[in-house]
């Protein structure tokens, strides 16, 4: 909270500031959720992402994400937008809304999802980045408050590298919030 003085008024006024994700909290728009585990290893590889369906009717816009490396070998985690996977693919039940005061609180129109042992690559898109992860951490990446804008169709997906013969385990976490189109 902070105050400004307006040279017409000899009172100070009050005037709120609020990051944008606390304002998207507020207003029951911001959401937050993991995957289930996700596991991999020898030839194959992973994902974990935020899906928004093409019928969404919104943009969703990512605040944070989280790695959590649960295996005692670094693994490589690539960064895709607007891929598409192939695999059995599981939709995260883990989702709540940030602000919990809303009753009913709101529900999210975008998805987390995540595959397991999948042998293809991301077809189309665009590779955006790469992290690395070092074994038994969680890698935490966040504020970009909303500089990754993903349209209805579209996705921000982490697709994880073949590790070689160890067995995998890691769980990813998301925030962001949604604006009706």
């Amino acid at each position: 909270m902070s105050f400004t003085y307006v040279p017409n008024n000899k009172q100070p006024q009050q005037m709120i500031v609020l990051s944008d994700s606390v304002y998207h909290s507020y207003k029951g728009k911001y959401f937050l959720g993991q995957t289930d585990m996700i596991r991999y290893g020898g030839d194959y590889k992973a994902f974990g992402g935020l899906i928004n369906p093409p019928d969404s009717n919104v943009n969703m816009f990512l605040n944070a994400y989280t790695v959590s490396n649960f295996s005692n070998q670094p693994i490589t985690a690539q960064g895709w937008l607007s891929s598409k996977f192939s695999g059995h693919t599981q939709t995260s039940i883990h989702v709540a809304a940030g602000n919990q005061s809303i009753t009913p609180p709101m529900k999210p129109k975008v998805m987390i999802q995540s595959a397991s042992f999948v042998s293809s690559t991301p077809v189309g898109g665009t590779y955006t980045f790469v992290r690395r992860v070092e074994p038994n951490i969680t890698l935490t990446k966040h504020d970009f408050q909303g500089m990754y804008i993903i349209p209805p169709g579209s996705s921000f997906v982490l697709f994880f590298l073949p590790p070689g013969k160890t067995l995998i385990h890691v769980r990813l976490a998301f925030g962001w919030w949604e604006e009706e189109l």
